[in-house]
């Protein structure tokens, strides 16, 4: 019983094992910028709903999803000072989850009413918030990104696929040569297309921070990978062409960090925060959210025939190249059915990946300590 529960890392509700662990953790929301002060939003987290408003005092706070009086979706209702009041009969909560006023109802019955509430805080550019049990732990810090100036938080990245798609690539960077040829090739970047030949190879090891992934070509160093666990990934620049001079539509991105949160079985979120290596102003923010047809859209076109990967307009910047590239081959993917999997030695990385969650999920289903993972600076992704 055990054992299967373990394997199963797709499923997040709160009585699965993996959604228990990930609930261990602080996980991002929504951008901060996306929540004004008076506005309630419903989220889906992790097959979950719950409600998050800001409060007049400009703190963002989270609820529960439903009102306790008749079951009354919350975010339809009205923010008064930092409580929330539900539209139906104007039972009313402070951020605690405690109904503080319940018009017409005899004094004294308020008291004895509360929701759940979850623990928030601002971080980067991003609401976060603990939905385990008990106090949470210290949310994890990434100081070269937020002592950064140039810090900017990207567009959020539904997909209609289970999160766990997008954690088994983050240490599989030798797909690089193959998903994103055309992106690279439009960029002049086409040392990585190197990676195809038999001598390139991949190894990972567990780290205090998560793991982290080394790719040699032909025994010579050629990049390392981060990933902090349980869902986040570090990317290093993404750099100019092979003349070391930046091709038009290219990224500005530098070093980013991608957290791929569950929404649920069948969808997730990622939130990026990352640094900006261009200048403000109105070109560098049309290379960092997608303009006219979205890039999901695009990448749909392409999974439904449509269209081919390389008939993806030239207007498209590298950004969104990737974006379409790297969705058409994991929503591709459908379901996870590791089953019909055939992993081989390339896959080296997304193996000890695997190792160190089911490590983890086995310490959660038999109630025993979870390693602690550090907050860790320092660290360069470099492709």
């Amino acid at each position: 019983m055990i054992a299967e529960q373990v394997a199963d890392v797709f499923h997040t509700g709160p009585d699965t094992v993996a959604g228990r662990f990930l609930r261990t953790f602080w996980q991002p929301v929504a951008r901060a910028r996306d929540l004004q002060t008076g506005q309630a939003v419903p989220v889906q987290i992790m097959n979950e709903w719950i409600t998050l408003y800001r409060g007049q005092s400009g703190t963002a706070h989270a609820v529960a999803f439903r009102c306790a009086h008749r079951g009354t979706q919350l975010s339809v209702g009205w923010v008064e000072d930092d409580c929330i009041r539900c539209r139906y009969h104007g039972w009313m909560y402070d951020a605690s989850g405690q109904c503080v006023e319940q018009p017409g109802e005899d004094a004294g019955f308020a008291s004895r009413v509360r929701i759940r509430s979850y623990p928030t805080q601002e971080y980067m550019g991003l609401i976060f918030a603990y939905l385990g049990e008990g106090e949470p732990p210290p949310i994890k810090r990434f100081p070269d990104f937020e002592n950064d100036p140039r810090l900017t938080v990207g567009p959020t990245q539904p997909w209609p696929c289970n999160y766990f798609n997008r954690i088994d690539n983050a240490l599989d960077p030798l797909h690089v040569a193959f998903t994103h040829q055309e992106a690279l090739s439009r960029a002049g970047r086409t040392n990585h297309l190197g990676w195809r030949k038999s001598g390139t190879a991949i190894s990972a090891e567990e780290t205090e921070y998560g793991l982290c992934a080394t790719v040699t070509m032909d025994g010579e160093y050629s990049s390392t990978l981060h990933f902090h666990m349980p869902n986040i990934n570090q990317l290093g620049s993404e750099a100019p062409g092979d003349d070391g001079k930046a091709k038009e539509g290219a990224s500005p991105w530098g070093d980013r960090l991608f957290w791929r949160v569950p929404i649920d079985d069948e969808n997730c979120t990622s939130y990026l925060v990352g640094i900006m290596n261009a200048p403000a102003g109105e070109g560098a923010r049309r290379l960092v959210e997608p303009t006219g047809i979205s890039p999901n859209e695009m990448s749909e076109n392409v999974l439904a025939g449509k269209l081919s990967v390389e008939q993806v307009p030239t207007t498209y910047t590298q950004r969104d190249m990737f974006w379409v590239e790297d969705y058409v081959a994991q929503v591709g993917q459908g379901a996870q059915n590791r089953s019909n999997e055939r992993l081989g030695r390339r896959d080296m990385g997304v193996l000890a990946l695997r190792k160190v969650w089911e490590r983890e999920l086995h310490a959660v289903a038999e109630g025993k300590p979870l390693k602690q993972w550090e907050s860790t600076g320092g660290l360069r992704s470099v492709w």
